[in-house]
Protein backbone atom coordinates (compact mmCIF):
# COMPACT_ATOMS: atom_id res chain seq x y z
CA UNK A 1 0.00 0.00 0.00
CA UNK A 2 1.50 3.31 -0.92
CA UNK A 3 1.99 5.56 2.29
CA UNK A 4 -0.02 8.94 1.94
CA UNK A 5 2.54 12.13 2.79
CA UNK A 6 2.08 14.90 4.56
CA UNK A 7 3.96 17.89 5.13
CA UNK A 8 6.17 16.48 7.25
CA UNK A 9 7.41 14.02 4.78
CA UNK A 10 8.39 16.54 2.56
CA UNK A 11 9.30 19.97 4.65
CA UNK A 12 12.27 21.72 3.06
CA UNK A 13 11.37 20.58 -0.86
CA UNK A 14 8.57 22.20 -0.97
CA UNK A 15 7.95 24.24 -4.45
CA UNK A 16 6.90 27.76 -3.29
CA UNK A 17 4.06 27.42 -5.97
CA UNK A 18 2.88 24.81 -3.49
CA UNK A 19 3.30 26.47 -0.38
CA UNK A 20 1.14 29.43 -2.19
CA UNK A 21 -1.65 26.83 -2.79
CA UNK A 22 -1.54 25.62 0.69
CA UNK A 23 -2.21 29.09 2.08
CA UNK A 24 -4.65 29.57 -0.73
CA UNK A 25 -6.79 26.72 0.31
CA UNK A 26 -6.29 26.92 3.91
CA UNK A 27 -6.79 30.53 4.08
CA UNK A 28 -10.11 30.32 1.58
CA UNK A 29 -11.77 26.94 4.06
CA UNK A 30 -10.54 28.29 7.21
CA UNK A 31 -13.01 28.81 10.11
CA UNK A 32 -12.76 30.29 13.69
CA UNK A 33 -10.68 27.55 15.66
CA UNK A 34 -9.71 25.33 12.90
CA UNK A 35 -6.11 25.40 13.05
CA UNK A 36 -5.58 25.63 16.92
CA UNK A 37 -2.86 22.78 17.58
CA UNK A 38 -2.28 22.12 14.22
CA UNK A 39 0.91 20.17 12.97
CA UNK A 40 2.77 19.45 9.67
CA UNK A 41 1.10 16.34 10.06
CA UNK A 42 -2.10 17.35 9.85
CA UNK A 43 -1.70 18.64 6.05
CA UNK A 44 -1.88 16.00 3.61
CA UNK A 45 -0.64 15.60 0.30
CA UNK A 46 -4.10 14.86 -2.28
CA UNK A 47 -4.61 15.41 -6.10
CA UNK A 48 -0.94 17.06 -5.98
CA UNK A 49 -2.25 19.81 -3.36
CA UNK A 50 -1.02 20.15 0.30
CA UNK A 51 -4.76 20.11 1.98
CA UNK A 52 -5.80 20.15 5.35
CA UNK A 53 -7.01 16.69 6.92
CA UNK A 54 -10.94 16.70 7.48
CA UNK A 55 -10.78 14.55 10.41
CA UNK A 56 -8.06 16.51 12.51
CA UNK A 57 -10.36 19.55 12.83
CA UNK A 58 -12.39 17.35 15.47
CA UNK A 59 -9.12 15.99 17.70
CA UNK A 60 -8.62 17.33 21.07
CA UNK A 61 -6.74 20.65 20.99
CA UNK A 62 -3.38 20.81 22.19
CA UNK A 63 -1.36 24.07 22.05
CA UNK A 64 2.42 23.12 20.10
CA UNK A 65 4.97 24.27 18.24
CA UNK A 66 3.14 25.90 15.50
CA UNK A 67 0.63 28.04 17.88
CA UNK A 68 0.82 31.92 18.55
CA UNK A 69 2.76 32.91 21.03
CA UNK A 70 -0.41 34.81 22.47
CA UNK A 71 -1.93 31.79 22.80
CA UNK A 72 0.96 30.66 25.61
CA UNK A 73 1.45 34.14 27.31
CA UNK A 74 -2.77 34.37 27.97
CA UNK A 75 -3.24 31.31 28.06
CA UNK A 76 -6.00 31.03 25.33
CA UNK A 77 -8.29 32.85 26.69
CA UNK A 78 -7.68 36.92 25.65
CA UNK A 79 -6.30 37.12 22.20
CA UNK A 80 -7.52 37.74 18.25
CA UNK A 81 -8.48 34.08 17.08
CA UNK A 82 -7.97 35.36 13.67
CA UNK A 83 -4.61 36.76 13.75
CA UNK A 84 -3.19 33.80 15.95
CA UNK A 85 -4.11 31.44 13.39
CA UNK A 86 -2.68 33.79 11.23
CA UNK A 87 0.44 33.05 12.41
CA UNK A 88 -0.11 29.08 12.64
CA UNK A 89 -0.23 29.76 8.66
CA UNK A 90 2.92 31.37 8.54
CA UNK A 91 4.71 28.66 10.62
CA UNK A 92 3.29 26.17 8.43
CA UNK A 93 4.72 27.86 5.36
CA UNK A 94 7.94 28.72 6.73
CA UNK A 95 8.25 25.13 8.00
CA UNK A 96 7.54 23.89 4.75
CA UNK A 97 10.21 26.18 2.69
CA UNK A 98 12.94 25.38 5.37
CA UNK A 99 12.71 22.25 6.66
CA UNK A 100 12.48 23.36 10.23
CA UNK A 101 10.40 24.91 12.46
CA UNK A 102 10.86 28.70 12.81
CA UNK A 103 13.02 30.50 16.10
CA UNK A 104 15.25 27.45 15.76
CA UNK A 105 12.59 25.23 16.22
CA UNK A 106 11.28 26.14 19.35
CA UNK A 107 8.13 27.58 17.30
CA UNK A 108 5.31 30.64 19.50
CA UNK A 109 5.85 29.55 22.85
CA UNK A 110 9.40 30.86 23.39
CA UNK A 111 8.97 34.35 21.23
CA UNK A 112 8.73 37.04 22.84
CA UNK A 113 8.28 41.07 21.74
CA UNK A 114 12.30 41.11 21.55
CA UNK A 115 12.76 38.38 19.15
CA UNK A 116 13.88 39.26 15.86
CA UNK A 117 11.49 37.21 12.89
CA UNK A 118 13.81 35.68 10.21
CA UNK A 119 13.62 36.72 6.59
CA UNK A 120 13.61 33.86 4.58
CA UNK A 121 16.62 34.44 2.11
CA UNK A 122 15.56 35.81 -1.56
CA UNK A 123 17.47 32.95 -2.93
CA UNK A 124 14.52 30.16 -1.25
CA UNK A 125 11.73 32.34 -2.20
CA UNK A 126 9.99 35.07 -3.87
CA UNK A 127 10.15 38.52 -1.96
CA UNK A 128 6.48 38.33 -1.39
CA UNK A 129 6.08 34.84 -0.08
CA UNK A 130 9.16 36.20 2.16
CA UNK A 131 7.35 39.25 3.00
CA UNK A 132 3.80 37.93 3.74
CA UNK A 133 5.44 34.92 6.04
CA UNK A 134 7.61 37.54 8.11
CA UNK A 135 4.28 39.40 8.72
CA UNK A 136 2.12 36.23 9.87
CA UNK A 137 5.12 36.22 11.92
CA UNK A 138 5.06 38.93 13.68
CA UNK A 139 4.57 38.83 17.59
CA UNK A 140 2.17 41.68 17.18
CA UNK A 141 -1.44 40.20 16.29
CA UNK A 142 -2.04 43.77 15.54
CA UNK A 143 0.42 43.97 12.48
CA UNK A 144 -0.02 40.70 11.13
CA UNK A 145 -2.64 40.46 7.74
CA UNK A 146 -6.35 39.14 8.18
CA UNK A 147 -7.01 35.74 6.56
CA UNK A 148 -8.80 37.69 3.81
CA UNK A 149 -5.83 39.64 2.81
CA UNK A 150 -3.84 36.07 3.32
CA UNK A 151 -6.22 34.46 0.81
CA UNK A 152 -6.35 37.69 -1.71
CA UNK A 153 -2.38 37.82 -2.21
CA UNK A 154 -1.54 33.39 -2.14
CA UNK A 155 -4.70 33.75 -5.01
CA UNK A 156 -2.73 36.74 -6.90
CA UNK A 157 0.64 35.21 -6.43
CA UNK A 158 -0.62 31.55 -7.62
CA UNK A 159 -2.01 33.48 -11.09
CA UNK A 160 1.18 34.23 -12.09
CA UNK A 161 2.13 30.25 -11.90
CA UNK A 162 1.82 28.60 -15.83
CA UNK A 163 -0.90 25.55 -15.20
CA UNK A 164 1.69 22.59 -15.16
CA UNK A 165 0.14 18.62 -15.89
CA UNK A 166 -0.53 16.79 -12.33
CA UNK A 167 2.75 14.93 -11.01
CA UNK A 168 3.47 11.55 -9.11
CA UNK A 169 4.66 12.98 -5.95
CA UNK A 170 5.62 9.40 -4.80
CA UNK A 171 6.76 6.24 -7.11
CA UNK A 172 5.79 2.94 -5.86
CA UNK A 173 9.51 1.62 -6.03
CA UNK A 174 10.36 2.19 -2.48
CA UNK A 175 12.99 4.56 -3.52
CA UNK A 176 13.31 7.70 -0.63
CA UNK A 177 11.52 10.67 -0.66
CA UNK A 178 14.00 13.55 -2.09
CA UNK A 179 14.29 11.19 -4.97
CA UNK A 180 10.41 10.71 -5.37
CA UNK A 181 9.94 14.10 -5.20
CA UNK A 182 12.12 15.65 -7.75
CA UNK A 183 8.93 15.64 -10.22
CA UNK A 184 7.37 17.71 -7.12
CA UNK A 185 9.90 20.39 -8.34
CA UNK A 186 8.73 21.92 -11.50
CA UNK A 187 11.37 23.72 -13.77
CA UNK A 188 10.22 27.52 -12.61
CA UNK A 189 11.33 26.70 -9.30
CA UNK A 190 14.68 26.07 -10.04
CA UNK A 191 16.48 29.37 -10.79
CA UNK A 192 14.44 30.63 -7.08
CA UNK A 193 17.38 28.67 -5.58
CA UNK A 194 19.97 31.10 -7.05
CA UNK A 195 21.98 33.62 -5.74
CA UNK A 196 25.38 35.52 -6.68
CA UNK A 197 27.58 37.13 -9.38
CA UNK A 198 28.26 38.02 -12.98
CA UNK A 199 30.44 40.64 -14.57
CA UNK A 200 31.12 43.97 -16.94
CA UNK A 201 34.25 44.62 -18.71
CA UNK A 202 35.85 42.46 -20.91
CA UNK A 203 38.03 39.27 -19.72
CA UNK A 204 41.56 40.44 -19.71
CA UNK A 205 43.40 37.54 -20.58
CA UNK A 206 46.79 37.31 -19.14
CA UNK A 207 48.98 34.78 -21.40
CA UNK A 208 51.71 34.30 -19.62
CA UNK A 209 50.10 34.21 -16.05
CA UNK A 210 49.85 31.15 -14.29
CA UNK A 211 47.05 30.41 -11.90
CA UNK A 212 48.04 27.74 -9.47
CA UNK A 213 44.61 25.86 -8.59
CA UNK A 214 44.71 23.95 -4.74
CA UNK A 215 43.55 20.10 -5.58
CA UNK A 216 40.22 20.72 -3.48
CA UNK A 217 39.36 23.41 -5.70
CA UNK A 218 40.30 21.70 -8.56
CA UNK A 219 37.75 18.84 -7.46
CA UNK A 220 34.68 21.04 -6.40
CA UNK A 221 35.32 22.68 -10.28
CA UNK A 222 35.37 19.12 -12.06
CA UNK A 223 32.63 18.08 -10.60
CA UNK A 224 30.08 21.36 -11.18
CA UNK A 225 31.75 20.34 -14.85
CA UNK A 226 30.13 16.73 -14.72
CA UNK A 227 26.73 18.78 -13.77
CA UNK A 228 26.72 20.28 -17.39
CA UNK A 229 24.90 16.55 -17.98
CA UNK A 230 22.08 15.52 -15.72
CA UNK A 231 22.93 11.83 -15.50
CA UNK A 232 25.78 12.63 -13.27
CA UNK A 233 23.35 14.40 -10.63
CA UNK A 234 23.66 11.67 -8.05
CA UNK A 235 27.29 10.85 -8.74
CA UNK A 236 28.56 14.28 -7.77
CA UNK A 237 25.97 14.54 -4.81
CA UNK A 238 27.13 11.52 -3.09
CA UNK A 239 31.00 13.47 -4.06
CA UNK A 240 30.04 16.48 -2.12
CA UNK A 241 28.63 15.11 0.85
CA UNK A 242 31.65 13.33 1.86
CA UNK A 243 33.90 16.18 0.94
CA UNK A 244 33.74 18.39 4.23
CA UNK A 245 35.74 21.63 2.84
CA UNK A 246 32.84 23.97 1.06
CA UNK A 247 30.32 25.61 2.35
CA UNK A 248 27.50 27.56 0.33
CA UNK A 249 28.26 31.52 -0.13
CA UNK A 250 24.38 32.26 0.58
CA UNK A 251 25.43 35.79 2.21
CA UNK A 252 25.36 37.24 -1.10
CA UNK A 253 22.41 39.91 -2.06
CA UNK A 254 20.63 38.81 -5.14
CA UNK A 255 21.02 41.35 -7.81
CA UNK A 256 17.38 41.81 -9.02
CA UNK A 257 18.56 43.91 -11.72
CA UNK A 258 20.69 41.23 -13.84
CA UNK A 259 19.21 37.80 -11.85
CA UNK A 260 16.70 35.32 -13.94
CA UNK A 261 13.72 35.54 -12.33
CA UNK A 262 11.31 32.18 -12.14
CA UNK A 263 9.55 33.48 -15.58
CA UNK A 264 12.93 33.12 -17.62
CA UNK A 265 13.85 29.64 -18.89
CA UNK A 266 17.50 28.94 -17.81
CA UNK A 267 19.41 25.83 -17.76
CA UNK A 268 20.99 25.21 -14.42
CA UNK A 269 24.11 22.95 -12.80
CA UNK A 270 21.15 21.91 -9.98
CA UNK A 271 24.22 22.68 -7.26
CA UNK A 272 22.15 25.10 -5.60
CA UNK A 273 19.78 21.96 -5.01
CA UNK A 274 22.59 19.91 -3.86
CA UNK A 275 24.39 22.27 -1.48
CA UNK A 276 21.51 22.69 0.42
CA UNK A 277 20.33 19.78 0.79
CA UNK A 278 23.67 18.34 2.31
CA UNK A 279 23.98 21.00 4.41
CA UNK A 280 20.75 21.19 5.78
CA UNK A 281 21.42 17.07 6.96
CA UNK A 282 24.72 18.80 8.44
CA UNK A 283 22.82 21.04 11.47
CA UNK A 284 22.18 24.55 8.47
CA UNK A 285 21.98 25.59 5.51
CA UNK A 286 19.73 28.80 5.05
CA UNK A 287 20.99 32.24 5.76
CA UNK A 288 17.78 32.98 8.17
CA UNK A 289 18.77 35.30 10.87
CA UNK A 290 22.33 34.73 10.59
CA UNK A 291 22.34 31.33 12.17
CA UNK A 292 23.89 29.49 9.20
CA UNK A 293 26.91 29.16 7.45
CA UNK A 294 28.39 31.13 4.84
CA UNK A 295 31.50 32.05 2.43
CA UNK A 296 32.71 33.92 5.65
CA UNK A 297 32.53 30.96 8.24
CA UNK A 298 36.03 30.79 8.77
CA UNK A 299 35.81 27.00 9.53
CA UNK A 300 35.63 26.72 5.63
CA UNK A 301 38.48 27.99 2.93
CA UNK A 302 35.86 27.09 -0.07
CA UNK A 303 32.05 28.45 -0.79
CA UNK A 304 29.95 28.23 -4.15
CA UNK A 305 26.93 29.17 -5.42
CA UNK A 306 24.90 28.95 -8.76
CA UNK A 307 23.54 32.04 -10.49
CA UNK A 308 21.54 32.56 -13.40
CA UNK A 309 21.85 35.40 -15.40
CA UNK A 310 19.86 36.72 -17.87
CA UNK A 311 20.67 37.76 -21.28
CA UNK A 312 22.90 40.39 -21.81
CA UNK A 313 23.05 41.40 -18.15
CA UNK A 314 25.42 42.38 -15.81
CA UNK A 315 25.37 41.43 -12.29
CA UNK A 316 27.07 42.93 -8.92
CA UNK A 317 28.25 41.72 -5.99
CA UNK A 318 29.23 43.21 -2.50
CA UNK A 319 31.50 40.46 -1.04
CA UNK A 320 33.62 40.86 2.74
CA UNK A 321 34.94 38.20 5.27
CA UNK A 322 37.81 37.48 3.06
CA UNK A 323 40.95 37.17 4.11
CA UNK A 324 43.99 37.72 2.13
CA UNK A 325 44.79 36.20 -1.21
CA UNK A 326 41.55 35.10 -3.31
CA UNK A 327 40.88 32.99 -6.31
CA UNK A 328 37.61 32.64 -8.11
CA UNK A 329 36.56 30.53 -10.36
CA UNK A 330 33.26 31.38 -12.72
CA UNK A 331 32.34 28.55 -14.34
CA UNK A 332 29.70 28.72 -17.10
CA UNK A 333 27.07 26.07 -17.70
CA UNK A 334 28.17 25.84 -21.10
CA UNK A 335 31.66 25.78 -22.06
CA UNK A 336 30.97 27.97 -25.01
CA UNK A 337 29.65 30.70 -23.36
CA UNK A 338 30.75 34.47 -24.03
CA UNK A 339 31.19 36.43 -20.42
CA UNK A 340 33.23 38.64 -18.60
CA UNK A 341 34.10 39.34 -14.68
CA UNK A 342 36.43 41.07 -12.81
CA UNK A 343 36.80 42.41 -9.13
CA UNK A 344 37.37 46.04 -7.23
CA UNK A 345 37.74 47.92 -4.55
CA UNK A 346 36.82 51.54 -4.18
CA UNK A 347 36.76 51.49 -8.34
CA UNK A 348 40.21 50.33 -8.26
CA UNK A 349 40.45 46.70 -10.02
CA UNK A 350 42.42 44.08 -7.64
CA UNK A 351 42.92 41.13 -9.75
CA UNK A 352 44.23 39.46 -12.51
CA UNK A 353 42.05 37.19 -15.05
CA UNK A 354 42.26 34.28 -16.69
CA UNK A 355 40.44 32.28 -18.83
CA UNK A 356 41.26 28.64 -19.78
CA UNK A 357 39.27 25.91 -21.06
CA UNK A 358 35.93 28.02 -20.66
CA UNK A 359 36.26 28.61 -16.91
CA UNK A 360 37.32 32.26 -15.74
CA UNK A 361 39.94 32.14 -13.13
CA UNK A 362 39.95 35.54 -10.43
CA UNK A 363 43.20 35.88 -8.85
CA UNK A 364 43.19 38.21 -6.07
CA UNK A 365 46.75 39.22 -5.09
CA UNK A 366 45.88 42.10 -2.56
CA UNK A 367 46.49 40.81 1.29
CA UNK A 368 42.55 41.20 2.15
CA UNK A 369 41.55 41.59 5.62
CA UNK A 370 37.83 40.72 7.08
CA UNK A 371 36.54 43.87 7.37
CA UNK A 372 37.65 44.78 3.47
CA UNK A 373 35.05 44.71 0.85
CA UNK A 374 35.31 43.84 -2.76
CA UNK A 375 32.76 43.69 -5.36
CA UNK A 376 32.60 40.56 -8.10
CA UNK A 377 31.11 41.89 -11.52
CA UNK A 378 30.09 39.33 -14.57
CA UNK A 379 28.87 40.24 -17.49
CA UNK A 380 26.47 37.85 -19.55
CA UNK A 381 27.47 38.08 -23.16
CA UNK A 382 26.45 34.37 -24.33
CA UNK A 383 23.58 35.99 -25.96
CA UNK A 384 20.94 33.88 -23.62
CA UNK A 385 20.33 33.30 -20.00
CA UNK A 386 23.02 31.50 -18.38
CA UNK A 387 23.51 29.36 -15.16
CA UNK A 388 27.01 30.46 -13.67
CA UNK A 389 28.45 28.46 -10.60
CA UNK A 390 31.03 30.65 -8.43
CA UNK A 391 33.29 28.62 -6.71
CA UNK A 392 35.56 30.89 -4.04
CA UNK A 393 39.23 29.95 -2.56
CA UNK A 394 39.48 31.97 0.62
CA UNK A 395 43.38 30.97 1.34
CA UNK A 396 43.15 33.46 4.71
CA UNK A 397 47.02 33.59 4.30
CA UNK A 398 48.95 36.69 3.98
CA UNK A 399 52.42 36.93 2.46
Amino acid sequence: MEKELTLKDIAGYVTEKAIWQMMLNLSANWRHGDFCGLTPDDIHVKNEELSLYSDCLDKNKTFGLFDAPEMFRDHAINFDQEKAEVWTLGALAFYALMGMNVFEGKGGKTQTCDTEVPRISSAHASGSLSALVFRCLNFSPTFRPSMDEVYAIAKKEMMVFPSVPPKKLINTSGKGYITSLVKFWPEEMIPCLVLLVMLIMPVRLLGQARVDVPADMGALIGRCIELRSSVNLKKVSRALERDMNWTVMDEIAIDRNGECTIKDEVDTFGLNDIGFAILKRRGGVLNTGGRFRDGRDPRYKYSLIEITVKKDAVVNYDITGREGEQLIAIIPYKKDAAFAARTYMEDNEISETQLKDGICYISIRKNLMKDDKFTLTIKNNSGQNMAFVIINYNSRSHV
